[in-house]
């Protein structure tokens, strides 16, 4: 009676529980779906920090009274701001990137543009709006890629932009005298040693010709980027890296 009733229990349980191999499948994808979200956290205070260091290097290409919005949403996952440009509304992170990087030298508030639309694609990658996914299969691998090759863009753009003037777009791994020179040069001033020696930054002892250029900037990038790499990674096959020409011809904002 017994080994009769413990055949029935083991039947009983092979036929109608998960096999083994499925519940753990079901038990790795969920891990996934929470390290992403971990991910996300990581990437946003790096996008935080980032925009606080951008408005310092670069006081007059933000709205000050815009500022702390932009700080709540990004600490706090929202995505409620929505800009005007020549009256026009912007939607997509497309359109906030597209002027972020515009040669127009008139362009107000590219920072905010800049991280704008950076908050923007990053939450909707992460599919932040739909609230906590269960399991990784809620993701497409095939967007973390373009959200990998979107960053190292944006990385690579970021210094070496220029507007139709010749001056950056932004302001980061330079030194003071670098931009100092770098404006003289543009009104047509020839290059000479009396030149740079009686550069502000220079002359005053602010800086030193020997001074590093300043990598915080590319550093704060840079994890972001690894973050989402290891974001596609719990998706899929991580991306694979390739020329800056063939990351451009995937993006679409320049």
């Amino acid at each position: 009676m017994i080994k009769s009733l413990m055949l029935f229990l083991l039947f009983f349980v092979v036929g109608c529980g998960t096999p083994p191999q499925e519940k753990v499948s079901e038990l790795l994808q969920s891990r996934g779906a929470t390290n992403l979200t971990h991910d996300y956290k990581k990437i946003t205070h790096y996008l935080y920090t980032y925009k606080e260091k951008l408005d310092i290097r670069n006081p007059k290409a933000f709205n000050k009274a815009s500022q702390p919005y932009i700080f709540h949403e990004i600490k706090y996952a929202k995505n409620t701001i929505r800009m005007h440009y020549n009256g026009v509304l912007l939607k997509t992170y497309d359109d906030y990137l597209r002027l972020a990087f515009d040669k127009n030298p008139t362009i107000p508030e590219r920072n905010d543009f800049l991280i704008l639309g950076l908050h923007k694609l990053l939450w909707e990658s992460y599919k932040i709006g739909e609230g906590h996914q269960v399991t990784t299969l809620s993701y497409k691998e095939e967007e973390f890629k373009k959200l990998y090759y979107y960053l190292e863009v944006i990385r690579w753009k970021i210094k070496t932009a220029k507007d139709t003037n010749g001056n950056y777009l932004f302001t980061t791994w330079q030194n003071n005298w670098q931009i100092e020179l770098h404006q003289k040069l543009l009104k047509g001033e020839p290059l000479s040693w009396d030149l740079v020696q009686n550069l502000p930054s220079l002359r005053t002892k602010r800086e030193s010709l020997l001074d590093a250029s300043n990598f915080n900037f590319e550093v704060l990038l840079t994890q972001m980027i690894d973050e989402v790499k290891s974001s596609a990674k719990q998706i899929g096959k991580e991306p694979v890296d390739i020329g800056i020409d063939a990351m451009i011809s995937l993006v679409f904002f320049l």
